[in-house]
């Protein structure tokens, strides 16, 4: 039915079409013939003006030539009479041979007239000539007719004559010539009001034959109209996005509401569906979209086949907010082909917004994963020793009290805020490192997880103090990540000590401790020595996680004061990554340069005069000054020029500037420019010293000199 009502439109259409066809016809032959017979009346009409107008001239010129002889006669001026006749024989010559030129060239009466006018011209030619004096004055006489004078006035009485004799019969010939050009401009009228009561009647019974059509099609045109409200009801109703592609790939002139509110633009019209995904996906995804458009309007594509493959089943798109922001939102496109006579139409393609479903399904996954993860941070706390365990979460809560101490810390201007970044990435770097040392994944990620988000804060261009809100709500979850980690941790610790034999364990670590009780000095130090255990497995994970083998060896570690102890332990931790990323080679490397493909790592504390000494060495790559000097170039920390002037050893400063890395990618043990930053810091603080002592491709030393406890005490106060 609607491809019958279709197929009568599109004749009706035809019909419309050719009646408007043959109307423009008619009325543009009108219109044409209408024109030129205009122009012939026009150009009659100034023709009968100009004869009408000749027709006084022979006479005029008779009435001044007896002018001029009398003048001559009484021996007057003539002077005047002369220029007179001069002036009129000049125009009538001129506008006879205009009237020559134009619409009545071929009269007969006109040709009859230029014959006597050629007749009548030579004998006026010596009258209107003469350039001489025509009187000649003497004492005796008087004035009296010069020589040229007595031929001038013999010619002007010659040419009065011939005057007399062909005024009339050139008057006639004019006059005639007037009459035929009268009735030719009559002729010439009547055409044109026939010419234009034809048109309007031709009009007239097209304009009817037209209004018939119209009246005869406004059946279909209300049925149209109706079938086109239902459509707009249905686009207005539908929640996925409707659209057509053509073979250009570009959008058509209907949509449906719901794509505009998905896109949050109305500009769909004629936008090519590269266009529209452009800003809202990944170049990847954008090609591979593009590319998976292209294959639908293949002849041979199978439409199940091209739908199991489609890569915008669930797509993610960043979409403006109106608010000057972005949101998420996930969409699934499905195409179907519309085919015509010639093969594939158009292309339908179908959106809907999948949001909530796949919110949903992050939050299953999400409470899987984190109980999945309760069970896996369980099984690591097993492993982990309660004291350094205990003495972790500590050192970690007040970390992160400084962290929310900074996040409150007043700002205005830019340079305070990136001051403020500065200090959450020092004391979150010092958190995560102590984290992944005792293995706690799950501590580690979230704080990296921070870190990232303090990171992307540093690229903004300006800061203000809403970019700072995301990082209090992470905090917030973080804090409470850690009290959960103790809660566990007691729960466990109780569970041990309800287990059998936890009785007898329990007084050998009294005995132990009431043994120690004589000894203070020697107590705290143990918690560094039993950091031996930690720093093995720590370097057991980097060695795994980067594909390096080394192998770790330590020693004093049972001396450090408990002054510095906690100092200690974070420059090892960070100088151990560093090694393991910066430093040991791939086993691949190594053998290529005649090492072995296990790697050495050594840490040696001492002490030394009246302080100590931390050494730690490795046998790896070495620094190159150059890599250094353009590392810090590509991160615009020194010019192009500073580091073309820079010598080696203000090239290994470049280690301990803050957000220095040789890393390209940031990961969980590189990449943040903030490691050996904290190691200075902490060092200087003590009032230490750092050296770096460095061979490319045999070893890299560190050497860290403090000073005796009581005197670094002194400096921290």
């Amino acid at each position: 039915m609607t491809r019958a009502a279709g197929t009568a439109r599109r004749r009706q259409l035809v019909t419309a079409a050719g009646l408007g066809t043959v109307l423009t016809v008619v009325m543009g032959a009108v219109l044409v013939m209408g024109f030129r017979l205009a122009t012939n009346m026009r150009a009659g009409i100034g023709a009968l003006q100009a004869a009408s107008t000749l027709q006084t001239y022979p006479e005029e010129i008779s009435r001044q030539l007896s002018t001029l002889r009398d003048r001559l006669e009484v021996r007057a001026y003539a002077g005047q009479a002369l220029a007179d006749l001069q002036g009129t024989v000049s125009r009538f010559d001129q506008k006879l041979n205009q009237l020559a030129g134009s619409h009545a060239a071929d009269s007969p009466q006109l040709g009859r007239a230029l014959l006597l006018w050629h007749q009548y011209a030579p004998v006026l030619d010596p009258v209107v000539s003469f350039t001489g004096q025509p009187y000649v004055d003497s004492d005796t006489a008087g004035s009296s007719l010069s020589r040229e004078g007595r031929a001038h006035y013999a010619a002007v009485k010659r040419a009065q004559l011939f005057a007399s004799d062909s005024a009339g019969p050139l008057q006639a010939q004019l006059a005639a010539l007037s009459a035929t050009l009268q009735r030719s401009s009559s002729d010439a009228a009547a055409q044109l009001r026939t010419l234009l009561l034809a048109g309007v009647l031709a009009a007239l019974s097209l304009a009817g034959a037209a209004g018939y059509f119209q009246l005869t099609r406004s059946k279909h045109e209300r049925a149209a109209l109706e079938a086109q409200e239902q459509t707009r009801d249905i686009l207005k109703t539908v929640r996925e996005g409707l659209f057509l592609l053509d073979s250009d790939h570009r959008i058509g002139t209907v949509w449906s509401d719901a794509l505009t509110r998905m896109f949050s633009r109305q500009d769909f019209a004629g936008l090519s569906f590269e266009r529209l995904l452009k800003d809202l996906v990944p170049p990847a995804t954008l090609t591979t979209a593009t590319k998976y458009i292209k294959l639908l309007w293949g002849d041979r594509a199978h439409e199940n086949l091209m739908k199991s493959i489609n890569p915008l089943g669930q797509l993610e798109v960043k979409i403006d907010n109106g608010h000057g922001g972005r949101e998420t939102r996930y969409l699934q496109f499905d195409f179907h082909r519309v085919m015509g006579q010639d093969g594939v139409k158009h292309v339908l393609c179908v959106v809907g917004d999948i949001t909530s479903s796949v919110l949903l399904a992050h939050e299953l996954q999400e409470s899987q994963e984190n109980a999945s993860a309760q069970v896996d941070m369980m099984l690591g706390l097993l492993h982990v020793d309660p004291l350094q365990l205990v003495s972790f979460l500590d050192t970690a809560d007040s970390s992160l009290k400084l962290v929310n101490t900074i996040l409150k810390e007043p700002a205005r201007t830019d340079a305070e805020f990136r001051k403020k970044l500065g200090g959450l990435f020092r004391e979150l770097h010092g958190i995560k490192g102590e984290a992944q040392a005792l293995n706690l994944k799950s501590i580690a990620g979230r704080v990296h997880t921070l870190e990232d988000m303090v990171s992307e804060c540093k690229k903004k261009p300006e800061l203000s103090g809403n970019d700072f809100l995301p990082m209090v709500l992470k905090l917030d979850e973080l804090l409470a990540h850690l009290r959960s980690v103790r809660e566990m941790a007691a729960r466990l610790t109780a569970l041990k000590d309800t287990a059998p034999g936890a009785a007898a364990m329990a007084a050998a670590a009294g005995a132990a401790a009431a043994s120690g009780a004589d000894a203070p000095e020697r107590s705290q130090p143990r918690v560094v020595e039993d950091l031996s255990p930690t720093l093995l497995a720590m370097a057991e994970r980097l060695a795994a996680d980067n594909s390096k083998r080394f192998r770790l060896t330590l020693g004093g570690l049972a001396d450090v004061p408990p002054s510095y102890a906690a100092t200690v332990k974070d420059c090892i931790i960070q100088m151990l990554r560093n090694a393991a990323v910066h430093g040991i080679e791939p086993p691949e490397a190594r053998r290529a340069n005649t090492k072995q493909d296990i790697g050495l790592v050594s840490v040696h504390f001492r002490k030394n005069g009246d302080g100590y000494e931390l050494v730690f060495e490795d046998d790896g790559a070495g620094i190159a000054a150059e890599t250094l000097k353009a590392a810090a170039v590509r991160k615009q920390l020194i010019s192009e020029q500073e580091a073309a002037e820079m010598d080696t050893r203000a090239a290994m400063a470049l280690i301990f500037r803050p957000g220095f890395s040789t890393c390209e990618d940031v990961s969980m043990d590189a990449g943040r420019g903030v490691g050996m930053d904290i190691v200075a810091r902490s060092v200087y603080a003590l009032g230490g010293k750092i050296g770096v002592t460095t061979h490319p491709g045999r070893f890299t030393r560190f050497k860290i000199v403090l000073p005796a406890a009581q005197a670094a005490s002194s400096a921290v106060a």
